[in-house]
């Protein structure tokens, strides 16, 4: 595959954007392997390759808290977990066409392939920061806000849950973050799958004997949440909303009232959907 010389001036490909240094794991490789490479690398999407090299899965951090919860299973094989089938993009396609499949499908994650060959990786992140400055102008009749792209039906969590009851919560709702609320409804903190895995610590441990993660699990969700969570009001523009999700390096706005009180939540996903006209 040629270079490509990137150009602001022209309709961006994926090729411009996308993390050329992907990290991986082998089909053959552990689960065990698996996660610490996710957990290492701080990346949320671990592409799987054989041993000719090609895609076969993928294997996500959302995978790694669904067998934490399940028991030891880190010394089995990664392809006997991970997901097939897997969504992929041509790094010469149209940005436009990644934020498309990337909203209409509600993943936040595309590896590139090119001749049969993982070439990198396309994620709503690269998306919003090449795109942001077209949201405003996207829609006609208005600038779109909070309260156009949020999800008011939130699930939520007390500081005083345990761990445990915050990933199956994660699992159930199918959603990477749980705004930490009091017994008023107000946000005092905001955990993420990613708070979790951390706090499970060395997956070799948590996969194989129960060790540390076992033990994690029983942990009060307010010894791990990030406590005063950035927020968002009802009217604060998309424009502003993406301009946090890529500055702050966030996934996700709780939405409130002038009282804190919750009323929704934003995830980066929500406005790459809304960006390219897609909502579920």
């Amino acid at each position: 595959m040629s270079a490509r010389t990137y150009d602001a001036a022209s309709e961006p490909v994926v090729s411009d954007l996308m993390t050329r240094a992907v990290a991986f794991a082998r089909d053959t490789d552990t689960l065990s392997f698996a996660s610490q490479v996710l957990l290492w690398r701080g990346v949320r999407h671990l592409p799987i390759l054989d041993v000719r090299e090609r895609l076969v899965g993928i294997m996500s951090d959302r995978d790694l808290l669904q067998h934490v919860l399940e028991g030891p299973a880190g010394s089995r094989p990664v392809s006997d977990f991970m997901s097939k089938g897997v969504k992929t993009i041509n790094p010469g396609a149209r940005l436009a066409e990644a934020a498309a499949l990337l909203g209409e499908l509600r993943i936040d994650a595309l590896p590139v392939v090119d001749d049969g060959r993982l070439v990198g990786i396309v994620t709503t992140t690269d998306i919003l920061s090449d795109r942001r400055r077209a949201l405003s102008k996207a829609h006609v009749g208005g600038t779109p806000r909070a309260a156009d792209v949020m999800r008011s039906n939130v699930i939520t969590v007390r500081p005083t849950d345990s761990l445990q009851d915050a990933i199956e919560r994660l699992l159930d709702a199918g959603a990477r973050h749980l705004p930490v609320v009091d017994a008023e409804f107000r946000v005092i903190g905001i955990v993420s799958d990613r708070d979790v895995r951390t706090a499970i610590g060395d997956p070799r441990t948590s996969l194989t004997t129960g060790g540390r993660g076992a033990a994690t699990l029983e942990c009060c969700v307010g010894a791990i949440m990030t406590k005063g969570p950035i927020t968002v009001r009802s009217d604060t523009s998309l424009m502003e909303v993406a301009e946090l999700f890529v500055d702050e390096r966030i996934g996700a706005l709780p939405v409130v009232r002038d009282d804190d009180t919750l009323i929704g939540i934003i995830s980066y996903v929500d406005v790459i959907a809304r960006f390219v006209g897609r909502r579920d």
